[in-house]
């Protein structure tokens, strides 16, 4: 259970941190070379919603041990299977490789602290 825990704690700051660059740095996740307004603007759109998404992941299982902790892992792991997803239509391996771990982890984490 210890590692399981651990891996999510790494998940959940990863997804944080991938967040983080999206939105002060699109273009190093879009591969453009310079980003858009638009790019800029869905950048902190997509941080915004995972940052406090990736805090309640990392907290979740210590701090509301039970069904409310694995309702909050569940919408997590939702969040990244449909990261997943939109890494499949774009055709973005490392986005769907990345996404589908965090999904398995988070999804498992939920499961074992129901």
């Amino acid at each position: 259970m210890n590692a399981l825990l651990a891996a999510n704690a790494v998940a959940a700051v990863a997804s944080v941190a991938f967040a983080l660059v999206g939105g002060v740095r699109p273009a190093a996740l879009s591969e453009s070379g310079t980003p858009s307004a638009g790019e800029r603007f869905y950048g902190w759109m997509y941080a915004n919603r995972a940052v406090p998404l990736g805090v309640a992941a990392l907290v979740a299982p210590v701090v509301w041990p039970g069904p409310a902790g694995s309702l909050l892992l569940s919408a997590a792991a939702a969040a990244q299977a449909g990261d997943a997803v939109i890494g499949i239509a774009t055709r973005k391996w490392t986005m769907i490789a990345g996404a589908s771990l965090l999904t398995v982890i988070h999804a498992a984490t939920a499961a074992a602290t129901a």
